[in-house]
């Protein structure tokens, strides 16, 4: 009887820890979307499907709503910072805000939830920054700021587009974000990063670390691009 007994003790015990490691297993499966801004959202390697051929990370449910999606591209440290409007630029989004970086250097976001209104509020920036200053295409590499931060939630090029503003009050980088989680969800950025005075190439270095600190781009088909002039003809994806 004891021999019985200890059996099926043993069968019990061991019927417990294979349920225990098989939620344990699972638990780690779904801790792998983005959950939160500060989650760390590796690649998976899995195998091309209709389902996950376009994208090299797996974006879960749970992202922000477009409040606090402002917020993705901003260091928590800068929170503390808000000017809560631009200082310089018009107010293009109803969800927008302003950080100090650096006492030279700050940054502005513009969050859009759907392509018309990144159009319509990008078609008023680019006039206002047009009459009231210079504009260049160039372009920004974050290379080696984000290696030297770990960032691993991106996909693509870390050599960014921009459109380079140049004014008596303030210089910086436009990025424009389009499409970083999923290319079925309608997520757009325009980010302004830039000086609170008219020299930009003294504060360059001080401007990339903050452009890489919480660069993200998790959808292939995601892209950044510099500012579009609607008024005129633009060739390419929009």
């Amino acid at each position: 009887m004891s021999q019985i007994k200890s059996s099926k003790i043993i069968l019990l015990i061991t019927i417990f820890l294979v349920i225990f490691a098989v939620y344990i297993s699972l638990s780690k499966m779904n801790d792998d979307g983005v959950k939160s801004k500060g989650d760390d959202v590796i690649g998976l390697n899995l195998p091309d499907s209709e389902d996950t051929k376009e994208n090299d990370f797996i974006v879960g449910p749970g992202l922000p709503g477009p409040e606090d999606m402002v917020y993705w591209y901003v260091p928590d440290s800068l929170k503390d910072n808000k000017l809560d409007s631009s200082p310089y630029f018009p107010a293009i989004s109803q969800y927008s805000d302003s950080m100090n970086y650096t006492r030279r250097t700050m940054m502005t976001v513009w969050y859009f939830d759907s392509s018309e209104d990144l159009k319509n509020g990008e078609k008023e920036l680019y006039g206002y920054v047009k009459e009231h200053g210079e504009l260049f295409d160039d372009t920004v590499n974050i290379t080696e700021q984000v290696l030297e931060h770990g960032n691993k939630r991106i996909f693509g090029s870390t050599n960014l587009n921009v459109t380079r503003y140049e004014s008596e009050e303030t210089s910086g980088y436009f990025a424009v974000i389009i499409k970083p989680f999923l290319s079925n969800l309608n997520n757009y950025f325009i980010i302004y990063y830039g000086t609170n005075e008219k020299s930009l190439e003294e504060e360059l270095d001080t401007i990339k670390n903050l452009m890489a600190k919480e660069y993200y781009m998790a959808n292939k088909n995601g892209y950044v691009r510099g500012l579009n002039d609607y008024n005129v003809t633009v060739g390419g994806k929009t």
